[in-house]
């Protein structure tokens, strides 16, 4: 299964919401970090390496897609 991403060496932010103080934290990464980062949380999970790659392609097409709606829904509130 393939998908739409892209490889890029620009650097994008991921914003995550503090639930106790409800402020942003920015963290600052690589499309290739954040890949690297998510396959090591997943590897545990999953065994079989063709199934690895898939679910972390999942999961960083959601973290993307998300990420892309908050900065629609702020560009238009603002």
């Amino acid at each position: 299964m393939s998908t739409n991403l892209q490889a890029e060496r620009y650097r994008f932010e991921l914003c995550a919401d503090e639930k106790t103080i409800r402020q942003q934290k920015v963290i600052r990464t690589t499309l290739g970090d954040l890949i690297a980062a998510v396959t090591d949380e997943v590897k545990p999970f999953v065994r079989d390496p063709s199934r690895l790659y898939m679910v972390v392609s999942y999961i960083v097409n959601d973290v993307l897609a998300r990420h892309r709606l908050r900065a629609a829904d702020q560009a238009m509130s603002h």
